[in-house]
């Protein structure tokens, strides 16, 4: 009788960092919806079924952030991760849009929630960013590419916002020909593209290389 190989995980396990953050944030957001739900469902002046329907998907994407705290998820730890931090993202907002000016509270109350929103994007953007961590130390190549991605990155930062910011001065300097005006900003723009598109490769690429077959052994 021949046994069978022991499947085992070509993925890392995720740092206990990591997991104890992701499943703190992940607790955060579950309680908030569960709060949230409960105030639109018994608390409003009517009930606010669609922003109970959004709040139940958070609760969801917060209970899958436990389960990662709990070491589920073994074969794809920063997919699951990032995929609790889209729900949490996506449901925030489409919560926000269903109630924009806000959920009126029995006793004509209204309560905004956009703060709420902006609180919710900003954790979901820290669970995406502890999904990139766990891919990108997976190889030290990733590192090499992500500091390009920075250097390339940095000066696109630098020429859209002198873009931004000069917009107006440029357009009330009456000395100035208006066709030094465009070619400025067409050769910031060419610029700026080609960095773009610089930057978006090395982060790619820095990515790629956390894939299991590209791990180092």
């Amino acid at each position: 009788m021949i046994d069978s190989p022991i499947q085992t995980s070509l993925v890392d396990p995720p740092l206990a960092i990591a997991r104890v953050a992701a499943g703190a944030l992940s607790a955060i957001a579950l309680v908030s919806a569960m709060g949230m739900a409960s105030v639109a469902l018994f608390m409003g002046a009517q009930p606010y079924l669609m922003l109970v329907g959004m709040e139940v998907c958070i609760v969801l994407a917060g209970v899958f952030g436990l389960l990662f705290l709990r070491k589920k998820f073994s074969d794809g730890p920063a997919l699951a991760l990032l995929c609790v931090a889209g729900t949490i993202f996506a449901a925030s907002v489409l919560s926000w849009l269903s109630v924009s000016r806000g959920i009126t509270l029995k006793g004509d109350r209204t309560v905004d929630l956009k703060l709420l929103m902006y609180a919710r994007i900003g954790l979901a953007a820290l669970l995406a960013g502890l999904a990139s961590v766990e891919v990108l130390r997976r190889n030290v190549l990733s590192r090499g590419f992500l500091l390009r991605a920075v250097a390339t990155g940095m000066p696109l930062l630098v020429i859209a916002g002198g873009l931004y910011a000069g917009r107006n001065v440029l357009a009330s300097q009456k000395t100035v020909p208006e066709w030094i005006v465009w070619t400025l900003v067409s050769v910031g723009a060419v610029i700026a593209m080609a960095l773009l598109c610089a930057c978006g490769h090395f982060v790619i690429r820095a990515f790629e290389m956390g894939r299991p077959e590209n791990q180092k052994v």
